[in-house]
């Protein structure tokens, strides 16, 4: 009931006061929800008889002036039942109000910023309150939103600071374009842009990226309301395909004299809650012998718990065998060679049986304060809302992982008569970070991590090195592939080296602000004139040391990056009573929009200085330096219409068009494209008295959207020359003689034209026992065509391809909204409020080829194939016959298949979601909890750590007899020998011991160890498939304990209005099939927002949150 009240707030207006005399006094009091005890905003107030009036603020406060005699005051509100109450002597009334159902309907926020009352619309939407939305203290509007609408899939990319997320409403769209809704603040469009490290890097590697939706600070948010279909979203055009977000912020108070103040504190502490799980048995090495040679990259070394214990024997002689001088660090820790494992000493000089655990030392106990304070007050024509906002976090990783955002924002509004309003809302966000290497990277923190033998301490990372010949090199990093910092180049950099001296920092400054004129002419007209502009630099430091894995001469990027979006709209509204049983509404307006994005730096690798390296770009020759640039416009035109008819308050018909023209049209096709939409529903119980069935509707829909070319690929373009090889940096023409330009290699396509999304709807809202209970059901069919795509062209016309609208889309789905009250005993309540979703997808066609690439790797990628969901995973699976058998190998081992093809689909089957609230009074309990069932996910970690020996796979022993051995085959040609026998060494006994497992596949036992892992049978082997596990898990997603101190006698005695308390915790749960094997929450997403989904491959881990919240209220 709060949530209504508050979007209804700024509706309500406070009836004129009379003037205050001598022999008057003035009452004060709170208004509380019967059914919850939370205070009631809006709330009229009137002395009876007079005009003498009041409303209640946003915390249910009100004041109003009575004579000294006493009288009654009526509190009356749209939804709630009217009380009398007689004044007498008091100075203090209280109110509690309860529901009144015959009045009730919810009020939604439209995709132009405009309220619309939800049980007229014949459309699904799904609104998420403020409140609803940051009640656990999260410090990202992202985080707070997941699991709580249906239809609505949020995955974020990693635990790490400032993440951002991958946001779809109803599947997939589109193939190539932008996969994330629309967000509209306060009726402008902003940016929720993700974009990567780096103008040359993939999305596979570097650092996690971080979404701008994310400067938003959540405590300003009023509401959300999810546009989910094309009938609602159709004003938006060719920027609606996947959805409309509309986020209103709050507003002020209307009670006059009174400013409301409100001072948020929250403390988080956050832990890594999934890890991949390790063995921790075998040491460095191969075949069961460790091994410290610089290039042993396995843990399939000696066994661990078989060693003697003690010192390990460190070469420290100059004239022995194998001496190769020492490392030493900044403590004067001192590390010597060790001498190699053999058959007879299989330990060799390893003695010790300390292990390391990676997570000790890479991760900590991350942590986020975030204190806020607010401001709102005004009067029935004036308001303000100001707040300000800091929160600083640091990450779970150990250093360099933190984020820390100040947001300031003030709005406004101002009624100067019944016929001039003006209203603003600005907001000014800061925002610093620094991140952690990822992913596909060798200088990623997990990928060396998680690769280090058990038995290597990475605690001891930099120092020098001192060869055999006393020669001394310092500033020297030291990993298990470089146990002495002999080489420069480690393989993988050593996870606590590339925290402290790879560095990736962003420093953010954002301006979104919108104006608003709004004039009444007349009764029935009402025009609205507003412009806004969404504006930021983001400013990227980006740093790899000379001695990285994944550049060793060292590489420095400094790059700029500004986006700019101006946006307005003008429109009208008329509202007409045609007769006593029709009502008409009309809307006409026109929008204009400006997107550009610049983005320019430069970077130099291979420093000339690789030692106290000054931080600028000429430290490199001018065959490593490369200065980049580009520069993006969009323009968009379109003017809109809307006609809403009601009859007899029962029926009604929205018709919505929008003529739309962008400059990334092609110049050879229309200019403008029209987008249509109709929608009609019937409340069908106005015809029926059921004490059962209190409100119920029918409602279908159709609408058309769509989705822009990209900028810039309706003409052929010129680009810098160049020449590039495998074996080094790019020479430009610019670095050398006088430069030059040569023509791009995609052709131009005068003939391309948006996308368009086709979509029908049909659905039913349904209340049962006066409100008790709530159902919407709603079922959609839409099919995308004209898709964009990149088509190869013959190569007599000397290009490779071109972008075409070449691609047809198809989905449908079902949706389920519940909530309920079950249980209203006194003052306890408990309510339930459940989603269900499931979506099913299907390219249909893909012009020119089979198999479209979206994102991945060679070996593993996730793909549009026709005839399949969108973005399936491809890859090659094992061989198999007509019926699905395996076909086996001469020895008997399984083979990879000669092709690749479908492997897994990473779309869920359904997804559900079910909130619990019990509430007493001030004390109230929410638990969420959801479930996504089915879906794969490319597990390609695990994969790598089969290949490592590092997995609990390989973490096995198997003792055969001497015969069996003689027989019993291996794979790979680790050694020349083909069975046990000729690769292991016997036992005491005759027997023969391995590490691994024995197998048959149908023609006869073999042996699944080293050979097997780290081949056919790991993640650097062919077979992908054997990866693909089920992404199906049950999470607690948040529990959150609060109470409210708000009784009238705490109020007289602090003249506060509250103290409001929370304890939450996030991702307290998880369970699913393969979530072990994962090694990480399965929502997770290696290629963050790009349209490629289902990959696992060296991820920063998810956390888990405890955050503990007060706010004070005065």
């Amino acid at each position: 009931m709060r949530k209504f009240l508050l979007v209804c707030l700024t509706a309500v207006f406070a009836l004129a006061s009379g003037e205050l005399r001598a022999q008057e006094r003035i009452v004060t009091g709170r208004l509380l929800s019967q059914e919850d005890g939370k205070p009631l905003p809006g709330v009229n107030v009137l002395l009876k008889g007079t005009t003498t009036g009041s409303v209640t603020d946003a915390d249910g406060q009100y004041s109003i002036s009575v004579p000294a005699s006493g009288g009654t005051l009526v509190f009356s509100f749209i939804g709630l039942k009217s009380q009398e109450v007689e004044v007498g002597s008091r100075t203090t009334v209280d109110v509690n109000m309860e529901s009144d159902v015959t009045q009730l309907s919810e009020v939604v926020v439209s995709a132009l910023g405009i309220e619309q009352n939800k049980d007229e619309l014949g459309t699904a939407t799904s609104q998420i309150s403020g409140s609803a939305a940051t009640k656990s203290g999260e410090s990202t509007l992202i985080a707070g939103l997941a699991g709580k609408a249906s239809g609505v899939n949020i995955v974020k990319n990693s635990g790490d600071p400032g993440a951002g997320a991958y946001i779809q409403i109803r599947g997939q769209s589109t193939i190539t374009g932008n996969l994330q809704p629309l967000i509209v603040l306060d009726g402008m469009p902003i940016y929720n842009s993700s974009t990567g490290i780096s103008a040359t890097d993939g999305m596979v590697g570097g650092t996690v990226q971080q979404s701008r939706l994310n400067d938003l600070n959540p405590d300003d948010i009023q509401s959300v309301e999810i546009l989910k279909g094309a009938s609602a979203a159709a004003l938006w055009g060719t920027r609606a395909a996947n959805g409309v977000m509309v986020i209103t912020t709050k507003k002020g108070s209307s009670q006059k004299g009174k400013i409301n103040v409100s001072l948020k504190y929250t403390r988080s502490e956050d832990k890594v809650y999934i890890t991949h799980d390790l063995t921790h048995n075998w040491g460095s090495g191969s075949l069961m012998r460790f091994q410290n040679t610089p290039t042993s990259g396995w843990s399939w070394g000696d066994y661990i718990p078989g060693r003697t214990g003690g010192a390990d024997a460190y070469i420290t002689d100059p004239a022995a065998a194998g001496y190769q001088g020492y490392f030493e660090d900044a403590k004067g820790n001192k590390i010597y060679n060790i001498a190699n494992g053999t058959a007879a000493a299989p330990h060799g000089g390893k003695n010790s049986q300390n292990i390391y655990d990676y997570k000790d030392q890479i991760f900590k106990t991350g942590s986020y304060n975030d204190f806020g304070v607010s401001l709102n007050g005004g009067d029935k024509d004036d308001n303000f809302y100001i707040s300000i906002d800091n929160m600083k976090q640091d990450g779970v990783i150990l250093t360099n992982s933190n984020y820390d955002r100040t947001s300031f924002r003030v709005n406004t509004n101002k009624r100067f008569n019944s016929v001039v309003r003006i209203g603003s809302n600005f907001g000014y966000t800061k925002t610093k970070s620094n991140r952690t290497q990822m992913g596909s990277n060798t200088s990623g923190l997990y990928l060396g991590g998680l690769r280090t033998s058990p038995d290597f301490d990475n605690s001891i990372f930099e120092g020098t090195y001192t060869d055999a010949n006393g020669v001394k090199f310092p500033d020297r990093q030291r990993s298990y592939r470089n146990p002495l910092g002999i080489r420069t180049n480690s393989t993988y950099d050593n996870p606590i080296w590339s925290q402290n001296h790879n560095i990736s920092t962003t420093d953010v400054d954002r301006f979104m602000g919108s104006f608003e004129l709004g004039l009444a002419p007349l009764k029935w007209l009402d025009v609205t004139a507003r412009a806004g502009v969404d504006s930021y630099t983001d400013r990227r430091y980006d740093f790899l040391d000379p001695l990285s894995a994944s550049l060793p001469g060292g590489r420095l990027d400094l790059q700029t990056i500004r986006e700019t979006q101006y946006n307005g709209d003008l429109f009208g509204r008329g509202k007409f009573n045609i007769s006593k049983d029709f009502n008409l509404i009309a809307m006409v307006g026109m929008n204009l929009n400006q997107r550009t994005f610049e983005r320019i730096g430069g970077y130099a690798q291979n420093f000339i200085l690789s030692s106290h390296v000054p931080l600028d770009l000429t430290n490199a020759g001018p065959a490593t330096q490369n200065p980049y640039n580009s520069f993006q416009v969009q323009r968009t035109a379109a003017i809109y219409s809307t006609i809403d008819l009601a009859f007899k308050d029962q029926l009604f018909l929205n018709l919505t068009g929008r003529a739309e023209s962008a400059s990334t049209f092609g110049r050879a096709v229309s200019s403008t494209f029209f987008y249509p939409a109709a929608t009609l529903a019937w409340q069908f119980t106005q015809l029926m008295d059921s004490r059962v069935l209190n409100f119920g509707k029918l409602r279908a829909g159709f609408g058309q959207v769509g989705v822009q070319p990209t900028p810039y690929n309706t003409a052929t373009y010129y680009a810098a020359g160049g020449f590039a090889d495998g074996w080094g940096s790019q020479l430009l023409s610019s670095a050398y003689g006088n430069g030059g330009y040569v023509e791009s290699t995609t052709l131009g396509n005068a003939y391309l034209k948006p996308e368009r999304k086709t979509e029908f709807e049909f659905g039913t809202d349904l209340r049962f026992f006066q409100d008790r209970v709530s159902l919407s059901a709603t079922y959609f069919t839409n099919e995308t065509k004209d898709a964009i795509l990149p088509v190869a062209t013959a190569p007599s016309t000397g290009f490779n391809q071109k972008t075409a609208n070449a691609a047809t889309l198809q989905t449908h789905g079902l949706e389920f909204d519940l909530s309920a009250t079950i249980l209203k005993v006194g003052g306890f309540t408990w309510q339930i409020n459940g989603t269900w979703s499931m979506y099913r997808n299907k390219v249909t066609s893909l012009a020119g080829t089979s198999s479209l690439f979206l994102n991945g790797f060679a070996g593993t990628s996730s793909r549009a194939v026709e005839g399949q969901p969108i973005g399936v995973l491809w890859g090659v699976d094992w061989m198999k016959d007509a019926q699905g058998n395996l076909i086996l190998d001469e020895r008997g081992y399984p083979q990879a298949a000669a092709n690749e093809s479908v492997i897994g689909n990473p779309n869920p089957d359904w997804k559900a979601g079910i909130g619990n609230t019990f509430s007493f009074k001030g004390l109230s309990l929410y638990v969420l909890v959801d479930r996504t069932q089915g879906g794969d996910i490319w597990a390609g970690t695990h994969g790598i750590m089969n290949n490592f020996g590092r997995s609990t796979d390989t973490d096995v022993q198997t003792t055969v007899s001497a015969a069996d051995a003689a027989t019993i085959p291996v794979y790979g040609t680790l050694t020349s020998g083909k069975t046990v026998a000729q690769r292991y060494t016997p036992n005491a006994d005759g027997t023969y011991t391995f590490r691994g497992s024995l197998a048959n596949y149908g023609a006869g036992n073999v042996a699944l160890e080293q050979g097997w892992y780290t081949s056919t049978g790991g993640g650097f082997g062919p077979v992908a498939s054997q990866f693909i596990k089920k992404a199906t898990n049950t999470r607690i997603r948040e529990v959150t304990l609060a109470y409210s101190l708000n009784s009238p006698g705490f109020r007289a005695a602090t003249k506060l209005t509250s103290i409001d308390f929370s304890l939450t915790g996030r991702n307290l749960w998880i369970t699913g099939p393969d979530v072990k094997y994962i090694g990480n929450d399965p929502e997770t997403n290696l290629t963050g927002v790009s349209n490629g989904r289902g990959l696992e491959y060296f991820n920063n881990p998810s956390t888990r949150s405890y955050l503990f919240t007060i706010k004070i209220n005065y």
